[in-house]
């Protein structure tokens, strides 16, 4: 528990001070590390499951790639069998997140705005519609 916090802790640093390098990889061991952390306290659940799932989790949190996060994570760690449930946590990461950006540069993402509510407000932008954020209705009534 304490590794993968700390783990967090020193991505924040890193990622905040412009240092070089990926943040994907320390995200995956951090979750990996609170994941075997809470094996222990349901240890009736695999390991492996577990370490996977936070993985996904904390990664997609960030960089809200819940398919391909899926994927790298099974077949690296060479367990294909785990793939949906490390997809389920990495779509509830997706969505439970989906409004917080972490990374200042990050935009928030329009297409779960539009399959998660339908109204019959919609912005199209590139050919595609989406629900029309609160403000942006307001803008255009005025």
């Amino acid at each position: 528990l304490l590794t993968g916090i700390a783990k967090l802790i020193a991505i924040s640093f890193t990622v905040s001070g412009g240092y070089r390098g990926g943040f994907i990889f320390p995200f995956f061991a951090s979750g990996a590390a609170l994941g075997r952390a809470i094996s222990f306290i349901f240890p009736s659940i695999p390991v492996q499951l577990t370490t996977l799932c936070m993985a996904a989790a904390i990664n997609v949190a960030i960089t809200r790639t819940s398919l391909a996060t899926s994927i790298i994570l099974c077949f690296l760690a060479g367990e294909p069998n785990a793939m949906s449930a490390v997809l389920m946590a990495s779509l509830t990461s997706l969505f439970v997140t989906g409004y917080m950006p972490f990374i200042k540069s990050q935009i928030v993402r329009m297409d779960i705005n539009s399959s998660l509510y339908h109204h019959d407000d919609h912005v199209k932008v590139g050919g595609r519609k989406f629900h029309k954020e609160p403000e942006q209705q307001e803008e255009e009534t005025v």
